[in-house]
């Protein structure tokens, strides 16, 4: 057997899965039985392709609500709702009602007020405070 006949084996046995899920024993897993195991290492290129995955979901999320809502922001601003997207998901962001209501009216002091009055900020509050001062300048400082 040469080693791709073994590598064919191995991806027929295992089956592809393209989500995480839990094996028998419990295990987080994805594609031809790759184990997640907390404090396993990622190579570079992987945790690479899965960022450029993971921010194009946000850059459709964020365009969703922009588009939803007709919202007119400029980047700086759009940036933020990428990087809220990114971190909180569509579903998560939808709930900041208040600051949608905000950005709606282009009210950024009161959008970036909002950003800070979350669960979200309080949990990682030197992410939050950076995303409502460019929230509130709509500028890069």
């Amino acid at each position: 057997m040469t080693l791709e006949d073994a590598a064919d084996m191995i991806k027929r046995h295992e089956g592809l899965r393209g989500r995480v899920y839990l094996d028998t024993e419990g295990v987080p897993t994805g594609g031809w039985g790759h184990a997640f195991h907390v404090g396993s290492e990622l190579p570079f290129d992987v945790c690479l392709k899965l960022f450029n995955h993971d921010f194009g979901v946000a850059l459709s999320d964020a365009e969703f609500i922009k588009e939803k809502f007709s919202l007119d922001l400029d980047g700086v601003r759009e940036g933020v709702l990428i990087d809220m997207a990114f971190q909180l998901g569509r579903a998560k962001l939808m709930e900041f009602k208040n600051m949608i209501a905000a950005l709606i009216v282009e009210d950024y002091d009161e959008a970036a007020k909002q950003i800070l009055n979350s669960k979200a900020a309080r949990q990682c509050p030197s992410r939050y405070k950076e995303l409502a001062v460019l929230m509130r300048r709509g500028e890069i400082y």
